[in-house]
């Protein structure tokens, strides 16, 4: 294997970092001050890209939602 060039990049907390095609998540650490974790939650596109499927439709949504209290925020 050949060498590479890397240059250096300056993480923060929140921040998401591929190595060796694995997302991680930068996040505070007590004892080492900032640590890689694995990422365990998914966006709503990457969900749908693994398992298929479609928004609902305001009518479907209120059929299977209707019921429950709103708020009126959304």
């Amino acid at each position: 294997m050949g060498v590479m060039a890397v240059a250096a990049k300056k993480l923060s907390i929140g921040d998401l970092v591929e190595i060796a095609g694995r997302q991680y998540d930068v996040v505070s650490d007590k004892a080492a001050g900032v640590a890689l974790e694995p990422v365990i939650t998914k966006t709503v596109e990457e969900l749908r890209a693994e398992h298929g499927g479609r928004p609902l439709t305001r009518q479907e949504f209120d059929e299977l939602f209707g019921h429950l209290p709103r708020d009126g925020k959304g």
